[in-house]
């Protein structure tokens, strides 16, 4: 079992590496993208589909008005996209590393903070669409995305924690992505993404959301980019402690496996 210590000193030096794991991040999305005639564009392309079919039917089945349906939609989906990869992507994190983990003797972490700047850059990219819609329908707001600085940096934290717990069992245990997947398409749907929380609250679903900890992440993201306002301050506590718990799960799991890495490759 890895020391404590020794896992701490790891990050601090994989986070004086900082050109190496951007390098690897970045190249990861060229790499996605090699020969592709719109390249990441295409993010932006299927974001717009997405909204725009899906957008349309539940904007009608659930009567909401559009101008305020589709941000909160699009919105919803970015965030919970970056989620989405930071429990089942980052499964393969060490795996799609191993050539460099047995040639290399740089800090396992960094392929940690390599897989952040990959799911990163996507989630801007699609950013990129809530600030095009927002535009067009007038909804713009400076100050509302400014605000969301605090929840961004929140969800950051907590994706880390993710990444870690997802590509330590990922190595251990190579169905986590496909078996963890399945899971999350049944979250996805008790997620306020598709609907908002009045809807629930007014068919007395509270539980639905109250108890479900990637909402609180999303909303803390969410709820300044739409409103221009913080979200509720029980929100931001809620998504840090989450965040403490996955950080204790996290930490526990890179203790036991880190030193059994190289021999689960």
């Amino acid at each position: 079992m890895t020391s404590g210590r020794q896992l701490l000193a790891d990050a601090l030096t994989s986070c004086k590496l900082l050109r190496v794991w951007k390098f690897l991040g970045i190249q990861d999305i060229k790499t996605r993208f090699r020969r592709s005639l719109l390249g990441p564009l295409w993010i932006l392309l299927n974001l717009g589909i997405f909204v725009g079919g899906a957008g349309f039917v539940y904007g009608v089945m659930f009567g909401q008005p559009m101008g305020e349906f589709l941000p909160f939609l699009i919105t919803g989906f970015v965030i919970w996209g970056f989620l989405l990869s930071s429990f089942t992507d980052a499964g393969n994190a060490f795996v799609s590393a191993e050539g460099y983990i047995k040639q290399f003797s740089y800090p396992k972490q960094i392929y940690l903070l390599r897989a952040l700047v990959t799911y990163s850059i996507i989630m801007l990219i699609g950013f990129c669409a809530v600030v095009l819609m927002q535009v067009a329908l007038g909804r713009f707001d400076v100050a509302g995305w400014l605000i969301t600085i605090p929840g961004l940096a929140l969800l950051l934290v907590a994706a880390l924690a993710h990444i870690t717990i997802a590509a330590y069992l990922g190595t251990r245990f190579r169905d986590w992505p496909h078996a963890l997947a399945g899971i999350l398409q049944v979250v996805f749907f008790v997620t306020p993404i598709m609907f908002p929380i009045k809807m629930l609250q007014e068919k007395h679903l509270d539980f639905v959301y109250r108890y479900n900890p990637l909402y609180y992440l999303i909303d803390v993201v969410r709820h300044p980019i739409l409103t221009g306002n913080f979200a509720p301050p029980e929100n931001y506590a809620f998504a840090l402690l989450y965040i403490v718990i996955a950080w204790a799960a996290a930490i526990a799991i890179a203790r036991k496996l880190d030193n059994r890495l190289v021999f689960l490759l």
